[in-house]
């Protein structure tokens, strides 16, 4: 077995440099995209934070709706839900 040894023509100090060069280019397209990245997970944060308070008006506006049109239905609930609950706790 034989062990062949590759050198490369230039000097040690010109080595590093080029290194050096290329990984402060990496690190700066790392740094790109991950500020890419954050953008697109912000944009989607507030897009979604968006629909749902959409929904969660409607929800409000809907249930309202139902409780000023069924006031005794929606009484007899909380009021048999109440019991349970009570049922429930005074069991312990």
């Amino acid at each position: 077995m034989t062990t062949e040894i590759i050198t490369i023509p230039g000097t040690t100090e010109s080595l590093k440099e080029t290194l050096s060069r290329d990984l402060k280019g990496i690190v700066g397209k790392a740094d790109h995209l991950l500020k890419d990245a954050g953008h697109s997970v912000a944009e989607e944060f507030s897009a979604t934070r968006h629909a749902i308070a959409e929904n969660a008006c409607a929800a409000s506006t809907a249930t309202d709706a139902y409780v000023r049109a069924n006031p005794w239905k929606i009484i007899g609930i909380a009021a048999a839900t109440g019991a349970f609950i009570g049922a429930l706790i005074s069991r312990r």
